[in-house]
């Protein structure tokens, strides 16, 4: 009911993985999909335009297989640095990254202006990538206890917090359920103590609870005494507590834990690890100028006029220089999108790597997210036509053009002329009828009793109209195109793109686990356009020989662990680098 929130920063159990608790579920072993995809085939024997079909014609989970994807020609590297991601003929007028060696000072002191960006701001100074950088070096658990507001541990310093707090949050809550370090497994005695056997006599219940306290009593008397009376004291009192090992009850033992997981892997939310890549990529978005925003439209890839859902699961934009365009909400873009899934296994028991589904799945989740930042961007200059706009379907009345009131006083005509008719309810009837004309005195009493009775509820009593609601007939009658689907707020721009270049380079943050990895899709205008329309006259010469039109390649880093300082800072790099080279000025 009441929706507690991470940015609340409520100390969680993470925070204090000393307490002990029920041992939580087994942890989720790591598995990362491996690709085996057939080589990629000529031109000759392209047929991306069967494409469409074999879409269509998935019904089932049990339909999807590699075959399917085959169309799309596609050739994968993996364990690729990102730095080999970017074409060569554009890196080289790059300024230097905040890492790698900056201009020398001019001999009259001064430091060489700093170089543009594509918006008109200069390129973010070193100091800001190593705010970003020392703060993703700190401590796990130092951090984890100043985002959960709890004074740091003993003999440790207190960590300052500033630019990742946001991060270093959904990482504390990403810890809760992949975080083994600190499993500590360990029995101990339940608590209470269990009670007796019921069912005996409750005086020799009683009785036995005397003499307990009369040995206990006795006990105390002789601890003055010397060890031989400490031996005796056994046998001079065979009711006191020192009986038997043998005698006494049992007390059962229970399993506990003390660690940060309250859960395995498998088990966290989706939008855990939505909200912590996000704010990773935000770090590296602001300083840059740009932002990062959740579709607002369901993600679907057009191939022809087929509409296939993808996944993004947020995208990063370049906010524009007008402030009062920025104001309402407008971005520029996309620059790179990202996509987390909650996926652990990829592939069944027995499977090899390289033939699961599993695997297959995530790597065309992938490249469909792709293909669909590809169409967007190409969306630049165009004008959106949609679905049904222009149609005979969408501009001409029902029955060819016959006056009608609706479908509803068809059907009660037919039935009342003897026809193949049916007999409706007398709602659906009064609600087909349209409402007589109202007169301006009954407007006029409408708004005084209106603004008597709602009094908080102003705008609506200037129009009385708006109180009523479409009928069915109503709406049956209205005749239009289907929904947009470009997304209002998003100028779309292929930032970052070589100028006469008929290639698009796509850049994606994937995720799965606690990892992340950047992948980089180069893709032809001539295959985007047979895959969106279904032909192209874009020329086919107009390509490069390593890298044919018709042929997708999809480059991938390897897989960084937000857990480990070290990797996460390699991460961020990655990212910052995608930034560097998409903002640049062209």
């Amino acid at each position: 009911m009441f929706g507690w929130g991470p940015g609340l920063a409520l100390p969680s159990t993470s925070s204090e993985p000393e307490k002990e608790r029920k041992p939580p579920a087994d942890p989720t072993p790591l598995d990362f999909p491996v690709y085996d995809l057939p080589n990629p085939v000529g031109e000759s024997e392209c047929s991306l335009h069967a494409l469409f079909g074999l879409l269509a014609s998935i019904k089932h989970p049990q339909d999807i297989s590699l075959e399917r994807f085959k169309p799309l020609n596609l050739a994968v590297e993996e364990d690729v640095d990102v730095k080999q991601m970017l074409p060569e003929d554009e890196v080289r007028s790059l300024p230097p990254l905040p890492w790698e060696d900056q201009p020398e000072i001019r001999p009259d002191g001064e430091t060489p202006p700093r170089s543009l960006m594509s918006n008109g701001l200069p390129y973010p100074t070193k100091e800001r990538f190593e705010t970003l950088r020392n703060e993703l070096m700190f401590d796990n658990d130092d951090t984890f206890r100043e985002v959960a507001r709890l004074p740091p541990r003993e003999g440790r310093p207190r960590v300052r917090v500033t630019q990742s707090r946001k991060f270093w949050t959904g990482l504390e809550r990403i810890a809760q359920y992949w975080d083994t370090s600190l499993d500590n497994y360990f029995d101990r005695p339940a608590s209470p103590t269990p009670t007796p056997p019921s069912g005996g006599d409750p005086e020799s219940n009683d009785d036995q609870m005397q003499t307990d306290d009369v040995a206990t009593s006795e006990s105390n008397k002789t601890e003055s005494s010397s060890s031989a009376m400490d031996i005796d004291g056994p046998e001079a009192h065979p009711g006191s507590a020192g009986v038997d090992g043998d005698n006494a009850i049992p007390r059962p033992t229970v399993r506990m834990y003390t660690g940060r997981r309250i859960g395995s892997g498998m088990e966290m939310p989706d939008d855990v690890r939505d909200e912590a890549i996000r704010a990773f990529v935000e770090m590296a978005a602001w300083p840059f100028g740009c932002q990062v925003c959740v579709p607002t439209l369901p993600p679907r890839l057009t191939v022809q006029s087929l509409l296939f859902p993808v996944r993004q699961s947020f995208q990063a934009a370049r906010s524009p220089r007008d402030r009062q365009v920025a104001r309402n909400g407008i971005l520029e873009g996309p620059v790179l999108i990202a996509q987390c899934r909650p996926e652990t296994s990829f592939r069944a028991m027995g499977d090899e790597k390289g033939t699961g589904m599993g695997e297959v799945c995530d790597l065309f989740r992938e490249v469909g997210g792709m293909l669909l930042a590809a169409q967007e961007r190409a969306r630049e200059g165009a004008v959106e036509i949609r679905p049904g706009e222009g149609k005979w379907w969408t501009t001409k009345p029902r029955f060819g053009g016959t006056p009608n009131d609706g479908i509803l006083e068809d059907l009660v005509k037919g039935h009342g002329m003897g026809m193949h008719g049916m007999s409706l309810p007398e709602t659906m009837l009064e609600e087909s009828k349209p409402e007589p004309p109202v007169s301006v005195s009954e407007v006029e009493s409408a708004r005084k009793r209106h603004k008597f009775e709602h009094p908080f509820v102003t705008s609506l009593s200037r129009r009385p109209s708006a109180m009523r609601k479409l009928s069915s007939g109503e709406k049956w009658k209205i005749l239009q195109p289907g929904p947009s689907l470009w997304d209002k707020r998003m100028r779309y721009q292929q930032i970052g793109r070589a100028p006469g270049s008929a290639y698009d380079d796509i850049y994606m943050v994937s995720s799965i686990n606690h990892h992340i990895s950047i992948l980089h899709l180069r893709v032809h205008k001539r295959y985007l356009e047979i895959l969106t329309f279904g032909e192209s006259n874009f020329p086919a010469d107009n390509a490069d020989a390593d890298h044919p039109w018709h042929v997708l390649k999809l480059q991938r880093s390897r897989w960084y662990d937000i857990l480990d300082p070290n990797e996460r800072v390699e991460g961020l790099k990655c990212i910052w680098t995608l930034f560097h080279y998409q903002l640049r000025t062209i």
